[in-house]
């Protein structure tokens, strides 16, 4: 035998030693913990795809989103809450793609901020006396996961099948709560005590209407980018209008207004410029829109029934939640309480629901005062910015109405931390911004 045989056997047997103590390790996980062994078996598969494939990984972990699994699981896993181990597992298996495609730090700035957030809480927040350092550590990391898919240098062609998926999220959700409610994991619709009957597919119907958000308001912009594509967008744009309203959920529908009027007004300008075929558009969104109203008008006046405050809005109880977060975060304005207090700040006076606010601008003001939550809202608007100076014309004033929907939406719902719309809302101006240079 060479010396270069022989080297090569040495050099091969940590490698099989290796194989043979991961096939001894799950031979025995299947015995004694059939559950444990199928986790590390389906791992070791997604790792050795994300490796050979990572667009591949990126796909699955995107559609993952469509999917609120901390509503079907509500335990623990390897001493980690599910919600948490997600976000690690996700940013895992996106490592490889980071490593094949690069990062670029030209949208990193909400990034900074939470970095500068978790400075201010440690060195200048007035705590509450529930707040732990785990807490904020945690918070940190939970909230600053999804600006991370900002980085990405994902290739064109990739990043325009990201934005195609992420309009298909809706119904993806809606396909998964039929299955799970097939095997009985899962209702697919929810009553609430009013009688009222919502969508949730895989989600809740909140987290539903964040992703039906998202199908409706990014068609509105490719259409524009990608007019071939146009035949796609307008089936989407039909078919998430119809789970958002499905779904129940006002504020979402109050975000669009704005965008729909415009869309309104530009396919009737279009018309009148003597481009006879937007009549067929025209007509068909005024019908869609009738259809839905006609469908859950039942459902908005069970919803609203003795729920109305004096002035005439029904907030659902968030105006209470607004008050008392507000008084909370009273004796440190400028500085606030700390990165995560606001999900410690409820003492059971509030309906349990509000874990935090209903509302971006007071839990960030909460957790990080007037200085953290102007530094986060700039860094943002920075972001925004960047991307429309990247957009070819005729997609601007769609965008620009998907940013005053999405700042609309935030007074009312969880928008930065919540998964199912964050990563996708990351996700997509990750993408804008990479196809359209």
């Amino acid at each position: 035998m060479t010396n270069f045989e022989w080297a090569s056997k040495m050099n091969a047997l940590p490698y099989g030693m290796l194989l043979c103590l991961s096939a001894l390790f799950l031979g025995t996980a299947v015995i004694y913990q059939p559950g444990l062994a199928i986790v590390a078996v389906s791992l070791i598969i997604l790792l050795a795809v994300s490796i050979s494939r990572p667009e591949l990984i990126s796909y699955f972990v995107l559609v993952t989103t469509a999917i609120s699994i901390n509503f079907l699981y509500n335990g623990s896993l390897f001493g980690m809450e599910i919600l948490s181990l997600y976000k690690m597992a996700i940013l895992a298996l996106l490592v490889p793609c980071i490593l094949v495609n690069g990062l670029r730090f030209k949208l990193s700035h909400p990034l900074w901020v939470m970095v500068a957030l978790v400075f201010i809480t440690f060195g200048f927040s007035i705590w509450l006396p529930q707040m732990t350092s785990s807490i904020a550590v945690k918070a940190f990391i939970g909230l600053s996961l999804p600006f991370v898919f900002l980085l990405i240098n994902w290739k064109k062609e990739v990043a325009e099948r990201h934005i195609k998926i992420i309009c298909l999220l809706p119904g993806i959700s809606i396909v998964a709560g039929i299955l799970l409610q097939a095997a009985h994991l899962h209702n697919f619709l929810d009553v609430e005590f009013t009688g009222a009957v919502r969508i949730q597919g895989a989600n809740i119907p909140a987290h539903l209407a964040m992703l039906a958000f998202m199908g409706i308001a990014i068609p509105f912009i490719e259409i524009k980018r990608n007019p071939q594509s146009a035949r796609f967008f307008y089936s989407m744009l039909a078919l998430n209008f119809f789970i958002l309203v499905g779904t129940g959920t006002r504020g979402p529908i109050l975000a669009l207004v704005l965008m729909l009027l415009y869309y309104f007004f530009d396919i009737l300008r279009q018309y009148l410029k003597g481009r006879t075929y937007f009549l067929i558009p025209l007509l068909c969104s005024f019908l869609l829109i009738f259809a839905a109203v006609f469908m859950q008008l039942d459902n908005i006046k069970k919803r609203s029934f003795e729920r109305t405050t004096d002035t005439g809005i029904d907030l659902s109880g968030r105006a209470e939640a607004w008050e008392y977060f507000l008084n909370k975060a009273a004796d440190s304005p400028w500085t606030g309480r700390g990165l995560g207090a606001v999900t410690v700040a409820n003492d059971g006076t509030l309906y349990k629901g509000f874990v935090v606010p209903h509302n971006e601008y007071i839990r960030f003001y909460f957790d990080g005062g007037y200085i953290g939550s102007i530094l986060l809202l700039l860094s943002l608007l920075t972001v925004f910015l960047l991307i429309y100076r990247a957009l070819a014309p005729p997609a601007k004033p769609y965008y620009l109405l998907f940013i005053a929907a999405f700042l609309i939406y935030s007074f009312s719902d969880n928008t930065l931390s919540t998964v199912q719309f964050i990563i996708p809302f990351c996700w997509y101006l990750n993408c804008l911004y990479r196809s359209s240079q």
